[in-house]
């Protein structure tokens, strides 16, 4: 699913920004341990901020940024070519795009050590099959890291116009677990509808 307009000028714009460096991406890696060199896949990468900020945190990982919107794409190519200053550090030569579906990833299964979203599973319509494909391309061992909102108080009528998909706590958790996956934290916020997740692919040795 697309987003609206006015949603999409909202997340690439500079509250969204901030929100990415200060709050949402620290937060989402927070304690993740990653192999030298892993694969990450960040799914719904917009333009390319959040996958930098994950480059120059994950020091030698690899992101592939993913986007249903070409659009997007566009502008993430542009933001690679010339990232934030502060960022000139984050090598953008580490970051790849993809235009793809979310709930049909077009990679091989095992293919990752990490995936990550910030705030996008709400905007896909079958989002357990989102949920279900995070799992299948993640190695044993790997971590579907996020964090998302939990729309399903907002009243009905809000979420049809804005074309958001409501879901609780309860649902995603089961739906996680449901995928194969073992929940290790599942923070809920006390003042934003929202939650951090980390999940893990059982199986390494």
């Amino acid at each position: 699913m697309r987003m609206r307009l006015l949603e999409t000028w909202a997340m690439r714009s500079p509250v969204r920004r901030w929100m990415l460096r200060h709050i949402e991406v620290p937060r989402v890696l927070d304690g993740l341990a990653v192999p030298a060199g892993a694969r990450v896949l960040e799914i719904g990468c917009g333009d390319a901020y959040g996958a930098l900020l994950v480059r120059r945190a994950l020091e030698g990982a690899t992101v592939v940024g993913l986007d249903l919107d070409p659009a997007m794409l566009r502008a993430a190519r542009r933001r690679l070519a010339r990232p934030p200053r502060f960022l000139r550090g984050a090598d953008g030569s580490g970051v790849s795009l993809v235009c793809g579906d979310a709930t049909a990833l077009a990679f091989p299964d095992a293919a990752f050590h990490a995936v990550l979203l910030f705030g996008m599973l709400h905007h896909v319509t079958a989002w357990r099959d989102a949920v279900a494909e995070a799992c299948r391309v993640l190695a044993p061992g790997g971590v579907f890291a996020f964090e998302e909102a939990l729309l399903s108080a907002r009243p009905w009528w809000l979420n049809r116009w804005w074309g958001h998909v409501p879901f609780e706590a309860a649902d995603l958790r089961r739906t996680l677990t449901s995928a194969g996956l073992r929940v290790e934290r599942f923070e809920e916020g006390t003042l934003l509808p929202m939650c951090y997740v980390r999940a893990v692919k059982p199986g390494a040795e």
